[in-house]
């Protein structure tokens, strides 16, 4: 019996993985959020698309932004 009781445990488990419970969804940007390649494209909340372009100032870091590449 102790088998099946581990076979039921290992079952009840991943059943809310195997259903979608384990999926993690990441909240829209905004800009000036950081990213991580260079001219990727993405959608903000309001579906409006947004660029990953390097900062004007400072150390050029990528960050979300709204207008095309640069």
């Amino acid at each position: 019996m102790t088998t099946l009781r581990f076979v039921l445990a290992t079952i009840a488990a991943a059943a809310p993985v195997a259903v979608g419970g384990g999926i993690a969804w990441a909240d829209a940007p905004a800009p000036g959020d950081a990213c991580t390649v260079l001219h990727a494209t993405t959608q903000d909340v309001n579906g409006r698309t947004m660029w990953c372009n390097p900062t004007m100032t400072g150390a050029h870091t990528l960050v979300w932004q709204y207008g095309g590449p640069s």
